[in-house]
């Protein structure tokens, strides 16, 4: 046996190895080239931090035309690591997510060949692992649950996917909030329908349509996010979140609450530098136990070098195909022996169809629909080629006097497929297309209807 692993260890790093995003695909090639040769229309040397939102508008290019421009200068504000996990966001807000994975990788610190190989060996030698579909037995926990916390990667929209699905299974159950902390609490906030002021990071297509389904579906939408966390320290910033989710409870005794967060603010266990997250300030506060589920350690490219690591060696060994429970004697077990949450959601590895993900079809209630860019009469081809393509659901275009600029895309791509078409997921409906050149003008619209 020890042979066979000598002789088999090597193949398995291989795997590993390659198991990354190395490549820059040739549309963030051109932009890069675009954006260090020319001056994109309204960049500004003067701009000292990255945003999607310029003279308030949205623009889901702005922020490249200046992390590329100005890489080294950003690079010192964000500081590498930081630089980085501002660009992967950037890429998800854009449907790259192949790019936006490979940025996340680069933020990572390297791991080297033995550390993979130790933890190569601790994967296999799991024992008595079985998996079970994970929305189901969230489903089946959430009947004795009053508060569910789940986290989310901000540049993993998966996360945001996932939790979509489980709120069908959950209003079943009498749950009637979704408390997000991307939502925007201040008082300009639009909760009853989703525009660019019903929070930041609700602009991401995935997120997008997180929030337009709870709406739909009759979520109560809650906004708990500390107003002044820019000047509180982490831990007035978390007791503030904990007393807002609170209130819900206060005004409705009987309520049910899904909380959708970030990272660890979930957890229940306080750090060893006194840090008192989110979840146990609400327990402290509420005297109720949250269920706490993470995404973040057990999903495509993991949350750092050696858990990215973990997770291929982990997804090698068991390659399943949906999210998933690891489950020991009908318990469920945390495989990273990561003790800050009560559940550990693991994800398959994506499949990929023209550059984008399966999962994008959210279940099935979305499909792949190619689009294929018109010009408008009059244009120069070569000089003004369609760069991003959006897809804007036509009722929410008509309600903002056909203005897409502060809607927020069901879809959009600059990933060309090998027939020159775009790749978007839709659900059944219309839709405005707008087309897209590299400085962000329209060049033409499409109304289509997907059937």
């Amino acid at each position: 046996m020890e042979l066979l692993k000598k002789i088999f260890l090597p193949g398995c790093l291989l795997f590993i190895v390659q198991f990354s995003y190395s490549q820059t695909s040739q549309p963030v090639g051109q932009l890069q080239d675009y954006c260090k040769n020319t001056n994109p229309e309204g960049y500004s040397p003067r701009l000292n931090y990255l945003t999607l939102t310029p003279k308030g508008n949205m623009h889901y290019l702005f922020p490249f035309y200046h992390a590329f421009k100005n890489e080294e200068k950003f690079r010192k504000i964000y500081t590498d690591k930081g630089y980085y996990d501002e660009m992967s966001q950037y890429f998800a807000f854009a449907g790259d997510y192949l790019t936006a994975m490979h940025y996340v990788v680069k933020s990572y610190d390297s791991v080297d060949d033995e550390t993979r190989r130790r933890i190569f060996r601790t994967v296999e030698g799991f024992k008595n692992i079985e998996h079970v579909d994970a929305r189901r037995y969230i489903g089946f926990r959430a009947k004795n649950e009053r508060v569910i916390m789940i986290n989310e990667a901000y540049a993993k929209p998966v996360h945001r996917a996932f939790t979509m699905s489980l709120l069908a299974e959950l209003y079943r159950h009498g749950y009637r909030y979704l408390a997000m902390e991307m939502l925007n609490n201040n008082p300009d906030h639009t909760l009853a329908k989703l525009t660019m002021h019903t929070g930041y990071y609700c602009a991401e297509p995935v997120a997008g349509e997180l929030v337009r389904t709870a709406v739909a579906m009759g979520y109560t939408l809650v906004s708990y996010e500390d107003t002044a966390a820019a000047h509180h320290t982490p831990n007035q910033r978390d007791s503030v979140q904990a007393m807002n989710i609170y209130r819900i409870i206060q005004k409705d005794t009987a309520a049910r609450i899904l909380v959708h967060a970030s990272y660890a603010h979930i957890s229940k266990t306080p750090s060893a530098d006194g840090y008192v997250p989110m979840g146990l300030a609400f327990k402290n506060i509420s005297g109720i136990d949250p269920l706490t589920i993470d995404q973040t350690d057990m999903s495509e490219e993991g949350n750092f070098g050696y858990g990215r690591a973990f997770y291929q060696a982990y997804i090698q060994k068991f390659p399943i195909k949906t999210a998933s429970v690891a489950m020991i004697n009908n318990e469920p077990v945390n495989v990273t022996n990561n003790e800050l949450y009560d559940l550990s959601i693991i994800h398959p590895l994506a499949s990929y169809l023209d550059g984008r993900p399966s999962w994008l079809t959210l279940d099935g209630t979305r499909q792949p629909f190619y689009i294929k860019p018109v010009t408008p009469e009059g244009i120069n081809l070569k000089a003004r080629s369609a760069y991003l393509v959006q897809a804007y659901y036509s009722s929410e275009m008509v309600n903002n006097e056909n203005k897409p600029w502060q809607l927020v895309p069901a879809d959009q791509s600059y990933i060309p497929s090998s027939k020159k078409n775009y790749l978007l997921y839709l659900k059944k409906g219309k839709y405005t297309v707008l087309f897209r050149d590299i400085d962000y003008h329209i060049l033409n619209t499409l109304n289509i209807e997907v059937n």
